[in-house]
């Protein structure tokens, strides 16, 4: 019997959070290390929780971005978290906000601040990584961040949708009420309002209209968007539990966008991605996956006639798609089950914390 087991805090903020750790938090919990989640209301983060029956503390919302609101959300969170680390006492806290990493440096616990957009997330970036005592990112990341830096062979969205843990159900056809053979186009638009998008854009109106008219003409289409949905649109929301949404994004043709997470998730389940965003070329991991393996295309707000060139040509050339099989299976195999190389590193950094 473990008498004083380790004890790992997760500080969860959004929903890509808990794909990132849900497999961690499993595994750590069979290999006996007691966990806690403080999770915070922001888009379907909660419900994703509830899904994977993940027990946790909801600490703070998503609020009207501002500076103001940002730094007053922050304070808040840090000291709601610092309350309750005080009574759980972790060895580690393991996060990808500020906040987590401002709360180890208050608890004596050691803070792992993961990151794969690094300087290019701005602010978000620049509060958290002065403090974490850790800083941990994708091995596709140019740029060393000091003596605190580790890198792991593989991306975040290995962590959860490598093979060893993902198999996409094609039940899910059934539900969104897609016939055999009938192709079907994700289409995920961001508000770009989070602390880490200040100052960025992804398609304009226009432009997501022009798109959304265009796709009609070549199969069903269903939208995702970050927070409501525009009433013009209402009728393509996909309806579907959140933590299907990879299931969905598996079997669809391609995946249009500005999100970042979305075409690098599209990637490691094999479907072609087109982003429109003022990140293009910025982040190591999206180029990577771009010019590597030729799994996505990016685009600038500027080119959108280049962007709709290329999809003109790839919804009219079904080999042109079938190219991206190649790149998909030379990505399973470059890289690793993330999840578990970063089991063995938390305990391992939780121990050397008790030495």
């Amino acid at each position: 019997m473990i008498t004083n087991p380790i004890r790992v805090l997760f500080d969860i903020v959004h929903p890509a959070h808990v794909h990132f750790y849900k497999h961690m938090i499993v595994a750590l919990e069979k290999k006996g290390v007691q966990t806690s989640i403080v999770a915070r209301e922001k888009d379907v983060t909660l419900a994703l929780l509830k899904a994977y029956d993940l027990p946790f503390v909801s600490v703070g919302k998503s609020e009207k971005k501002n500076i103001f609101n940002q730094g007053k959300e922050l304070f808040l969170r840090d000291l709601s978290i610092w309350k309750l680390a005080r009574e759980f006492r972790p060895d580690v806290i393991c996060t990808r906000s500020p906040a987590g990493a401002h709360v180890a440096r208050l608890c004596g616990a050691v803070g792992i601040f993961d990151t794969d957009d690094g300087p290019a997330a701005g602010i978000h970036y620049h509060a958290a990584a002065p403090f974490a005592h850790i800083i941990t990112t994708p091995a596709c990341i140019s740029e060393t961040y000091g003596k605190k830096h580790t890198k792991y062979p593989g991306y975040k969205q290995s962590a959860y949708l490598h093979p060893d843990h993902f198999t996409p159900d094609p039940q899910i056809k059934k539900i969104l009420r897609v016939g055999d053979g009938e192709p079907y186009f994700l289409v995920r638009f961001v508000d770009m309002v989070a602390s880490h998008d200040h100052g960025e854009t992804g398609l304009s109106l226009d432009a997501r209209d022009k798109l959304i008219n265009k796709l009609k003409n070549h199969g069903r289409v269903f939208v995702t968007t970050e927070g409501a949905i525009p009433s013009m649109w209402k009728d393509l929301q996909i309806k579907i539990p959140p933590h299907l949404m990879h299931d969905a994004l598996a079997f669809a043709k391609i995946q249009i966008g500005d999100s970042q997470t979305m075409a690098a998730e599209s990637a490691f389940v094999g479907t072609p991605s087109l982003r429109v965003s003022t990140f293009k070329g910025r982040l190591k991991y999206l180029e990577e996956l771009e010019h590597r393996y030729h799994l996505t295309s990016s685009f600038l707000p500027t080119q959108t006639d280049d962007f709709f060139a290329k999809l003109d040509s790839w919804l009219n050339d079904d080999a042109a798609l079938k190219k991206v099989a190649a790149g998909y299976k030379q990505l399973i195999y470059d890289t690793k089950n993330i999840a578990t190389w970063y089991v063995d590193f938390i305990i391992a950094m939780a121990e050397k914390n008790r030495s």
